[in-house]
């Protein structure tokens, strides 16, 4: 009977063991289903490539989203600024400008520009010099009038946080009233803009670069075949104030390809959501002596900018145009 008993009681107690094994193990499997394991951040990028990534947009995803918050903030300050050669907007602009070149010429031009945005992704510009000049050498000339009109006309193809891409032309008219302050040929000028925000330095590096030819005009006067690059850094150092580093090179092909290269600063100050000046110094410092090149030089200017275009979005978006709204 004792036996009997010993071989109950071992039984049960084998049974329990068992069952309390289970239970834990069950509650275990689905504590396991019900707390997620903490996923464990990303590698960071190999490579040159992968370095640059990660110094342009950020090695982590709190980095990236304040930096892709910053790239945002950097491009709409330089369109309100007017300073994004591929922003998409209108002002209105009147500049001032004094330059010295090598050979003793010597002017003054005040430059009238309107700019207007067509659509929301086309842009039409116009611009008018008046100018004074005075050549200071025997057989020189001090004359004043009107220049060359210049337009420009164009889109921008493309347009994220990153980079935005404005591909366009330029043409030049005759339109001079006197020999000496204009070309006297028409030229076509078709280039294309880049501009990439860079959130680190809390800048927009714009690169615009253009082929200019004449294509008419005048048979006297000299050819022109010329390849022009700028670039330009604007640092946005607040949300009223901006600088502007540029720097033009320019190859005469027709000239035996000399080369020229100036240097340009500005600093410039909004005042509100219309109104800016700006103002900066010029040197020439290759190629001083050639047709592009300069001595030194001074601008300053005024731009009252708008964004609403002449055709709005809304019109692009019913057959019918804008009289298809129901308002």
């Amino acid at each position: 009977m004792r036996v009997g008993l010993l071989i109950a009681l071992g039984a049960l107690w084998t049974v329990a063991c068992g069952t309390g094994s289970a239970s834990i193990a069950a509650e275990s499997t689905e504590r396991a289903t019900a707390e997620p394991v903490a996923e464990s951040p990303p590698a960071p990028p190999e490579g040159p490539l992968g370095r640059l990534e990660s110094r342009l947009l950020g090695a982590t995803p709190e980095e990236r989203a304040r930096l892709e918050e910053e790239r945002k903030r950097v491009s709409a300050a330089a369109a309100a600024f007017g300073t994004d050669p591929t922003a998409i907007i209108g002002y209105y602009q009147l500049v001032y400008g004094h330059s010295t070149f090598t050979n003793n010429l010597r002017t003054d031009t005040a430059t009238a520009t309107v700019q207007l945005p067509i659509t929301p992704n086309w842009v039409f510009r116009v611009n008018m010099p008046y100018a004074w000049a005075d050549l200071d050498q025997p057989r020189g000339f001090n004359k004043n009038g009107t220049g060359d009109m210049t337009i420009r006309t164009g889109g921008r193809l493309y347009s994220s946080d990153n980079v935005a891409l404005f591909i366009g032309t330029d043409a030049s008219f005759p339109t001079a009233s006197e020999t000496q302050l204009g070309t006297g040929k028409y030229t076509i000028g078709p280039g294309g803009a880049l501009a990439v925000p860079l959130a680190r330095v809390r800048s927009l590096l714009a690169v615009l670069a253009q082929d200019f030819n004449s294509v008419g005009g005048d048979p006297s006067r000299a050819t022109l075949h010329y390849t022009q690059v700028q670039s330009t850094l604007n640092t946005i150092w607040t949300e009223r104030w901006w600088s502007s580093a540029i720097v033009t090179w320019d190859l005469d092909w027709e000239n035996r390809r000399k080369t020229t290269m100036n240097l340009q600063g500005e600093i410039g100050h909004r005042f509100d959501d219309h109104w800016n000046v700006f103002a900066g110094p010029g040197v020439g410092v290759m190629g001083r002596n050639t047709f592009l090149g300069l001595d030194w030089t001074m601008q300053a200017g005024v731009r009252w900018v708008f964004k609403t275009p002449l055709i709005p979005e809304k019109f692009f978006k019913t057959p019918l145009g804008p009289a298809a709204d129901s308002r």
